[in-house]
């Protein structure tokens, strides 16, 4: 019976996990690029996008440091025994100071990376710097998530006035700034989250709830209360 349950619940996880939202918009914006347009990956770390890159001109770029978390925590492992997987890096260094000369890419892609930056102002400063004057920014970042790939961790999120604010100052100016998830589905997430990793009465306990919230609507209410993240893309344009 335990057995059984456990296997629910991480069909329901998989379900609700906002990585498959996320994969299924980069393959599309990524697909609708130019061939021959030079993209930089930054912040790259496994490369999991290079096969949708096949038309471009595709670099890679990261710090390629990180091995495996130090501290635990239900997000934690993603280095796994044998260390994280980088794969070979066109750029190796800090992503808010990529030696490249200016305007040098056509796109620039990154994702789930702020949340590891100490400096994610500068960041947006330097993608302004080395991006085309109409070459294109495609970037995700969560809104809210719990601790990982530490040590490089240093947010929990940001916010849709953050892009608004930032991304207009250093030159981009937003086309699509798309929400994932919201109030209800975050609560959802959690509670799948704490009964797979607790025992059977966490399971009884919760499941009730879960089924309530997993089958709410959006509503403008959710949404604007908490979201998982956010799915940006902007053009580079003259201040």
């Amino acid at each position: 019976m335990v057995k059984k349950m456990n296997f629910l619940f991480k069909r329901i996880k998989e379900k609700l996990n906002n990585e498959n939202v996320r994969i299924d918009w980069v393959k599309r914006q990524l697909q609708a690029l130019p061939k021959g347009a030079v993209l930089l990956d930054a912040g790259c770390g496994s490369q999991q996008y290079r096969d949708f890159c096949v038309h471009l001109d595709y670099k890679s770029q990261d710090f390629g440091q990180y091995v495996a978390d130090e501290t635990e925590g239900f997000a934690a492992g993603l280095g796994g025994e044998q260390g994280y997987q980088y794969g070979e890096l066109d750029y190796v260094g800090d992503i808010w100071d990529i030696q490249e000369q200016s305007e040098h890419f056509d796109v620039i892609l990154c994702t789930e990376v702020f949340e590891h930056i100490p400096y994610p102002n500068e960041t947006l400063k330097e993608f302004a710097r080395v991006t085309k004057f109409g070459g294109k920014l495609i970037l995700t970042l969560p809104s809210n998530c719990l601790r990982h790939m530490d040590p490089y961790f240093f947010y929990s999120g940001f916010s849709n006035r953050y892009l608004e604010q930032l991304l207009t100052e250093v030159g981009f100016e937003i086309e699509t700034l798309e929400t994932v998830g919201d109030y209800y589905s975050w609560l959802a997430v959690e509670m799948a989250r704490t009964m797979k990793n607790h025992g059977i009465l966490a399971k009884v306990a919760l499941l009730p709830a879960f089924a309530w919230y997993a089958r709410k609507p959006k509503t403008d209410l959710s949404i604007n209360s908490l979201c998982m993240g956010y799915h940006v893309t902007a053009k580079r344009v003259k201040l």
